[in-house]
């Protein structure tokens, strides 16, 4: 008899796969299979979705009857419920596959399974009827390492009273070590003129790698934002292979910069559990928010709620702040005393807008040539104040997509990137929309063809 009580929604961490679900079919003859599932993914109130990676009996029994019996426990109480369910379709691409595509690879890699665990596609059942097991009611849960309804709207609360956009990177950043206890996290934007995304921001590791670059589908951060929908695995533990695939993917789309531009990829060596979760703005992906932890099943569905609402306001916030500033007036140029001292070696290449100080790798593409120009219009014109209204009036210079620049975002970028980098050359914001060149030495600007 089903349980009135019981909903999809609240079991829905029962399909984490800490325990895996035990999924039952009949054939036409009657005959019942029984067999261990790799993943489930709960879709909505009334609707789960199951890997189908093996033309098995199974897979002939669900396509023959269209019912299953599905049976799941809670690591954390000790519960059990049995659930009815009736075979809908199955998607082949699409969130709900990509979600499950990207977990599955979670699985193989911590199985040593690589070859074998391919999804062919997602399996998505009705839910008619659910019970508890007899016997296997929920018990008292454990504490939850913080409380994420208060630490979100504590969050939410500073993400509102930003009015600046370096303000407003911190303030989230911030937020998720200090409220939601998420030690290790990366802020992505994305770049759609090369279908990649850049490293904008991150915590809790030892290089913050500001400007590295990640293709777009590579890695749970690359699905995220190609599908704009969260994934979220909960046990990983060899993620070299991961990281290898990534960095080969990126030499395949022409991402590594030449002459050991390369910045490294950030991470933890041996993480456990990963989120990426898109920040949307209008209707588009304009990033993801990628968390990690060292702990197995670190995130579940509470913390994908509660950063899926974060990372709304978060780009919402970035989206009004850009619109802000491009209402921004011209200020003065003040002339620039004469500087002394060795020269610092400015090399651009102009095929990507790489930068290099020095031998140094700094940065390429939008946030090179936003470089370039300040440093060529500080030599020539003897200027250090800037405004974003002309470095957008440049944009064909700049290389700037039409719609959509996100111009603030790679100053920004390229700000950070050159205080990590103890650079002599700063970018230092001196209002709304306007910000100086900072430079302690004398500069020698070489530009290169490759």
């Amino acid at each position: 008899m089903a349980d009135s009580a019981l909903t999809l929604f609240g079991v829905r961490r029962m399909l984490e796969g800490v325990v895996p679900p035990t999924m039952v079919s009949v054939g036409e003859d009657g005959t019942p299979h029984t067999n261990y599932l790799s993943l489930a993914e709960y879709v909505d109130a009334e609707h789960l979705a199951l890997s189908f990676q093996f033309f098995n009996q199974s897979r002939k029994n669900v396509l023959a009857t269209r019912r299953i019996a599905l049976s799941l426990d809670d690591p954390y109480t000790g519960a059990g419920v049995v659930l009815q369910a009736e075979y809908v379709r199955t998607e082949t691409s699409g969130p709900v596959f990509e979600r499950l595509r990207a977990k599955l690879a979670g699985v193989a890699s911590h199985s040593g399974m690589e070859a074998v665990f391919v999804l062919r596609g997602a399996d998505v059942f009705r839910v008619l009827e659910m019970r508890y097991v007899p016997g296997r009611k929920e018990l008292p849960a454990a504490l939850p390492r913080c409380d994420l309804a208060a630490g979100a709207r504590a969050v939410s609360e500073s993400l509102a009273a930003c009015g600046d956009l370096g303000d407003l990177v911190d303030a989230m950043m911030c937020g998720l070590a200090e409220q939601l206890r998420i030690e290790h996290a990366m802020l992505w934007m994305l770049e759609p003129s090369c279908e990649a995304m850049t490293l904008l921001a991150s915590h809790g590791y030892p290089e913050r790698a500001t400007g590295a670059e990640l293709p777009l589908g590579d890695g749970l951060a690359g699905i995220a934002a190609r599908e704009g929908v969260p994934v979220r695995i909960g046990h990983i533990a060899q993620m070299r292979i991961y990281g290898r695939a990534v960095r080969e993917r990126a030499s395949q789309l022409g991402l590594d910069p030449l002459c050991n531009a390369e910045i490294p990829l950030p991470g933890l060596a041996e993480p456990r559990s990963q989120m990426a979760v898109p920040l949307r703005a209008m209707g588009r992906v304009i990033g993801v928010l990628f968390v990690e932890s060292e702990h197995n099943q670190f995130f579940g569905y509470d913390d994908e709620d509660a950063l899926m609402l974060l990372c709304g306001q978060f780009a919402m916030s970035l989206d009004r702040l850009r619109a802000i500033g491009e209402a921004e007036a011209e200020v003065p140029a003040p002339v620039v005393p004469a500087q002394s001292g060795q020269a610092l070696r400015v090399r651009r290449f102009s095929q990507d807008n790489s930068i290099f100080l020095n031998d140094d790798y700094l940065i390429k593409g939008v946030a090179g040539a936003i470089f370039w120009k300040l440093v060529r219009d500080y030599t020539r014109e003897q200027r250090s104040e800037f405004t974003t209204r002309e470095l957008r009036l440049a944009g064909t210079e700049l290389r700037l997509p039409d719609l959509q620049d996100n111009l603030d975002v790679r100053l920004l970028l390229l700000q950070r990137r050159l205080a990590e980098r103890d650079a002599p050359v700063r970018i230092e914001k001196t209002g709304r929309g306007r910000f100086r060149l900072c430079v302690a030495c004398s500069l020698q600007l070489i530009d290169e063809m490759r």
